[in-house]
């Protein structure tokens, strides 16, 4: 059902949204983009980018640090390349990111006492000059990029921001042979980028969901759906139901207004108590535990040796100090580029002056890395 005068929004995961595109392009007057708005989950999208990250970090001695700080065992260390938790990997990419940027400024510091150079100027020198600078480097800009996606972009309803750092973001995909990303998420872009102004306004007004009255506490639609899902289960689940369709059907249109009511339930259990704006991150307890996290990273890291510190020209591992083959070090100083290169290329020949299909065969790459 669709209220008359309203155009549905639509958020799928990557392979129910190719589907749709697909239905879209071939019944374009009943089905068509000015019809429906199908959106590609930012849930789903945000675990493929860790999982991008979780390929560069696989062999580098990523896991070991986190381990030797006691964030994290090793198995759930390793787990943390695929993305198997969510919450727990952007937790620890977070507390990566901080380390690996106090690193490099006290790198800096130590370096350059003097004054003499300026800290993009010996950045852009120490990356020229040394590999290992340079792979650690990389994985600090493209966590940076995938916490903006999420802590800025998402939690702040900055829809300009959202488009702007995806289109940063999408080299990576054809650069390490995301295959599906780098043909789809081209797609979203582009929609996102050529809705009509009447959609467009109203879209960029609620593209995501604010569930609570705090500030900072946007969520993708479709983590707001698993939310919903989540609450309404209980303790049985709902396992089997998607093979049964009238019991599917009941769960689509019963299930958002259950989850109203037990939202509206625990607020009312709560009236006697004073209301928070604050998220649960901001707490005493929660921020001296991601301090002190922090600080034990830096000492793990460190004690291996601090690699903005490294002016070798081999590209070596974090915890054992093994040199990686030179192809790999090519690889590396190449794969932003190549990316870019294939993106560029791929938006132009396809969905611009579509001088090929969208089905066309997308060239892997196969880059050499620490794995």
């Amino acid at each position: 059902m669709r209220n008359r005068g309203q155009v549905p929004v639509i958020v799928m995961d990557q392979h129910l949204f190719a589907l749709a595109k697909y239905a879209q392009w071939n019944w374009p007057e009943s089905l068509g983009e000015s019809e429906y708005v199908v959106v590609l989950g930012g849930l789903h999208t945000e675990m493929a980018l860790w999982k991008i990250a979780g390929d560069l970090l696989e062999g580098s001695g990523w896991c070991t640090a986190i381990t030797e700080s006691n964030i994290a065992t090793a198995g759930t260390a390793d787990s943390f390349l695929k993305a198997a938790h969510l919450t727990r990997t952007r937790h620890a990419h977070q507390v990566i990111a901080i380390t690996l940027a106090k690193l490099q400024r006290d790198s800096f510091h130590e370096m350059s006492s003097d004054g003499s150079i300026l800290f993009e100027d010996w950045r852009t020198v120490m990356m020229h000059n040394s590999p290992t600078f340079a792979f650690w480097e990389r994985i600090l800009q493209l966590e940076l990029l995938v916490l903006i996606f999420v802590m800025r972009s998402h939690r702040e309803k900055n829809f300009a921001l959202y488009v702007e750092v995806l289109e940063a973001l999408v080299p990576w995909c054809f650069a390490l042979d995301r295959t599906n990303y780098s043909r789809w998420l081209p797609v979203h872009i582009k929609d996102m980028k050529t809705r009509p102004p009447v959609i467009r306004d109203q879209f960029q007004k609620n593209w995501v969901i604010l569930k609570a009255k705090r500030p900072f506490s946007a969520m993708p639609l479709d983590q707001a759906h698993e939310q919903n899902n989540e609450k309404v289960k209980g303790s049985g689940g709902a396992v089997g139901m998607t093979e049964n369709p009238a019991a599917l059907k009941r769960w689509m249109i019963a299930g958002p207004e259950q989850a109203r009511i037990v939202d509206e339930l625990e607020e009312m259990s709560n009236l006697s108590e004073e209301p928070s704006y604050h998220s649960h991150e901001q707490g005493h307890a929660t921020q001296e535990k991601f301090h002190k996290q922090v600080s034990n990273m830096c000492h793990a890291i460190k004690s291996m040796g601090n690699p903005f510190l490294n002016t070798a020209k081999e590209l070596v591992v974090l915890d054992t100090h093994d040199c990686m083959d030179g192809e790999v070090v090519e690889a590396l100083y190449r794969m932003e580029q190549l990316g870019k290169e294939q993106y560029s290329r791929y938006v132009s020949d396809v969905l611009v002056r579509r001088e090929e299909s969208i089905h066309s065969t997308i060239k892997r790459n196969n880059l050499p890395l620490f794995k």
